[in-house]
């Protein structure tokens, strides 16, 4: 089964990002000095790859053309100072399965992961890996439905 994944943002600032990046600065993460925000799903499919990635890119409950761009790959960490953390929800949602399987005729879905990917960047001469499991579990994330996964 091929498998595939959409990295979804915005393309103006992300308030939902710059506020929790506020907010842990007055938490005392001074080493922070960036934090984004991005859609993440991951796609497990019949059929072929390029044309299932033309198709789903296009869907507007994914991907709005007017305030969203999309990847499907995560941008690699050439300066060594970010990390990826992905957060998902431990129970499944198979209501967005559905409305793309049943409403929008995806029917060579066969599997959908999805959650939120917050990219850290942090001073290069701290334990950037260690820091941002504190940050996901102090600010963005709730361990009793959620859970993360450093990318």
């Amino acid at each position: 089964m091929p498998i595939t994944e959409l990295f979804v943002s915005l393309k103006v600032p992300d308030n939902v990002a710059i506020t929790a990046f506020h907010t842990l600065h007055r938490m005392g993460y001074h080493h922070l000095k960036n934090l984004e925000k991005q859609d993440y799903y991951k796609f497990g499919f019949s059929g072929d790859k390029k044309s299932f990635e033309k198709k789903i890119g296009k869907v507007d409950v994914l991907v709005n053309a007017n305030k969203n761009k999309f990847s499907f790959l995560l941008e690699n960490n050439e300066q060594g100072n970010k990390i990826n953390i992905l957060i998902e929800n431990l129970e499944k949602d198979n209501e967005l399965l559905n409305m793309l399987k049943e409403r929008l005729n995806f029917k060579n879905i066969k599997k959908l992961e999805k959650g939120i990917i917050w990219t850290m960047y942090f001073d290069s001469e701290i334990d950037k890996e260690g820091r941002a499991i504190n940050i996901a579990k102090d600010l963005l994330m709730n361990e009793n439905y959620q859970r993360y996964k450093i990318l």
